[in-house]
């Protein structure tokens, strides 16, 4: 349902969500396949602290715990109720929940609006908002911090910790996130599937991400727009960089996107657009996009200006980067336009048949030693505003040693709040690099385009800064 605005008691209510002191697990089952059971193997197996009281009228224990057979019977305080429970059965235990003063629910249960019951899953709505009990979902797949080890939901393993906040309508979606965050180290504050989004939507949660010490970027994956006043709101309301993939533009898509959410698209897609815009949200248009960008202005600051240098071993990767900061509308300027002096530098750090132009060819031969001499030249330079760096593995290369020395220049010129990307074209040394990169902080890609991508971004955001 919509909201026109953040409402504060979901949002001070939300940190029930990702870091409660005790839980409610209604629906609780003894089969190990059910998601009862997962939802309490995930909190045990991941090392949740607090107490978890399984909810189950036909068990005395639930994965070892004494079960309770109803909500209202638990002696103890609950701060938060995670429902998987058929859907018919829903409305007495949120009463429950209000009786039991539980600070927030959340409701795994499919079956609501997505299928044709909206009547029913408005009819929730509106008995939380009046009792002020934030309800997350339902039709989710659940919510997570691993700063907290909290994995409450039936979800396989937990995200790499890292600076991104990932907001999300699609459980899938989610899942495919949190395995890219352990396989390529993309770090995660927390995470949380919104399902149908009946109540909490992604403003609250952008709000409370915005006051979240260990959240850098906010990236929210949506099916549907349902109160763009409260998102737009939210957006403009924290220092943080919000970076939003909407989809659901195609004809076919719309009608998934209700199939799969219940979310309603009656506006073209040049609407969200201007929604994004007033926001001052980035827009990204592919998965492999959102992901490169969110990770990017989760470890980066802003680009300040239009001076990019680019220094790398391939011409070739060079040549598609030049093409692809042109097509985004940030062409790279030659060396002797940004600083009449830099390419003289940059000259001692590569051999005479190398390339001083933008991007900086220091030829398939280069050392890390010349890779040094040329990012610090290029970083000490007070009008450049950011470096790309690329890796190409030929037989000479040694890639470990120039990963280090971008580890070394890195640290050594944060101060000068320049962002610094990286890209490694090549096989498992390569990907090794970029795994080693990040894990220090840099936001390092496989490809020309997903370095690119991330760079641009990085502007944009600069630009959004100044207005």
């Amino acid at each position: 349902m919509k909201t026109n605005a953040i409402r504060g008691y979901v949002v001070d209510r939300l940190q029930y969500a990702l870091n409660p002191s005790s839980i409610a697990v209604i629906g609780a089952s003894r089969c190990p396949g059910k998601v009862g059971h997962k939802v309490i193997d995930g909190l045990q197996k991941w090392g949740y602290q607090g107490k978890i009281y399984p909810v189950n009228p036909r068990a005395e224990k639930v994965a070892g715990l004494k079960a309770y057979p109803t909500l209202r019977e638990i002696e103890e305080p609950v701060d938060l109720a995670f429902i998987a429970v058929p859907a018919h059965l829903v409305k007495s235990i949120l009463e429950d929940c209000v009786a039991k003063e539980v600070k927030i629910v959340v409701i795994a249960t499919s079956a609501f609006k997505e299928i044709g019951r909206g009547e029913l899953q408005d009819e929730l709505t509106e008995y939380c908002r009046a009792n002020e009990l934030p309800l997350i979902g339902p039709n989710l797949v659940g919510m997570g911090s691993p700063a907290l080890n909290f994995n409450c939901g039936f979800i396989p393993y937990l995200p790499t910790l890292g600076p991104v906040a990932m907001i999300s309508q699609s459980g899938a979606n989610l899942l495919a996130a949190l395995g890219t965050s352990q396989k390529d180290h993309y770090g995660m504050s927390f995470f949380v599937g919104l399902g149908n989004k009946a109540d909490v939507d992604f403003s609250e949660f952008i709000a409370y991400a915005g006051k979240d010490d260990n959240t850098k970027c906010i990236a929210v994956y949506m099916e549907g727009l349902d109160s763009p006043e409260a998102f737009i709101e939210a957006c403009q309301s924290v220092a943080k960089p919000v970076v939003a993939i909407k989809v659901g533009r195609s004809p076919i898509g719309v009608k998934a996107a209700f199939a799969h959410t219940a979310s309603e698209n009656v506006k073209d897609d040049a609407y969200y657009d201007e929604v994004f815009a007033q926001a001052g949200a980035l827009r990204a248009t592919t998965w492999q996009e959102f992901l490169d960008v969110s990770l990017a202005l989760g470890t980066q600051p802003a680009l300040r200006g239009e001076n990019v240098v680019m220094i790398t071993n391939g011409g070739g990767s060079g040549l598609l980067s030049c093409d692809h900061f042109d097509r985004c509308g940030l062409p790279l300027k030659e060396l002797k336009e940004i600083s009449p002096s830099l390419a003289g530098r940059i000259r001692a750090y590569m051999p005479m048949f190398g390339s001083p132009l933008n991007p900086v060819d220091i030829s398939g031969t280069a050392s890390p030693t010349q890779y040094k001499g040329a990012f610090m030249q290029a970083m000490r330079d007070p009008a450049v505003d950011g470096i790309l760096g690329s890796i190409c593995p030929t037989a000479v290369t040694n890639v470990d040693a120039v990963v280090d020395v971008v580890i070394e220049v890195h640290d050594r010129y944060r101060r000068l709040g320049k962002p610094f990307i990286m890209e490694c074209q090549g096989g498992e040394e390569c990907q090794r690099a970029i795994m080693k990169l990040r894990d220090h902080g840099i936001p390092a890609y496989s490809t020309a385009e997903q370095a690119v991508n991330a760079m641009v971004a990085l502007y944009r955001y600069g630009q959004m800064q100044k207005k």
